[in-house]
C-alpha cells in the first residue's frame, strides 16, 4: 500500500516537472527571494544615504562639534565612504584656491545606487507578476 502511495505521488511530481511547474515554482520562489534582498538593500541604502546628509550638514553647522559624541558617530560611519571619493577625485583648482568636490559626487553616487535599487525591484515585481500569470494556481 505504501509503495504505490509513494510511486503516485513520484508520478505526480514527474508530471508537475513536465508541465513546467516546477521551475516556475522555482521562479516564483527566486523572484520574491531577489525582491526581498533589492528592497533590503534599498532600505540600507536609503539610511546611510541620511547618514550622510548628517553627517556633511553637521559640518557646516558651527554650533555643533561634528567629532565629539553623538555626532561623532556619522563621522565614523561615514567616513570611509568620503575618504574613498576624495582618494580617487581630485580637487577642483582655481587661480589662488581649489574645492573638494568628492563628497557632492559620492553623495550623487549613492543617490543613483538607490535609484538603480527601486528599478530593479520594479522590474522583478514585473517578473513576478508576469511569472504568476503564466501559470495560476
Amino acid at each position: 500500500m505504501e509503495m504505490s502511495l509513494y510511486f503516485n505521488n513520484l508520478n505526480s511530481l514527474l508530471e508537475s516537472i513536465y508541465n513546467g511547474e516546477l521551475l516556475s515554482l522555482l521562479g516564483h520562489y527566486l523572484y520574491v527571494f531577489l525582491l526581498n534582498f533589492v528592497s533590503y538593500i534599498w532600505i540600507l541604502l536609503k539610511f546611510y544615504k541620511v547618514l550622510c546628509y548628517s553627517k556633511m550638514t553637521f559640518e557646516w553647522l558651527p554650533m555643533i562639534n561634528p567629532y565629539v559624541w553623538p555626532f561623532s558617530v556619522f563621522h565614523i560611519l561615514t567616513g570611509p565612504y568620503f575618504k574613498f571619493w576624495s582618494t580617487r577625485l581630485p580637487n577642483v583648482k582655481f587661480d589662488k584656491s581649489s574645492i573638494e568636490i568628492s563628497a557632492i559626487i559620492g553623495l550623487e553616487a549613492l543617490n543613483s545606487l538607490v535609484y538603480f535599487a527601486v528599478k530593479v525591484a520594479h522590474i522583478l515585481l514585473v517578473l513576478l507578476d508576469e511569472n504568476e500569470k503564466k501559470f495560476p494556481e
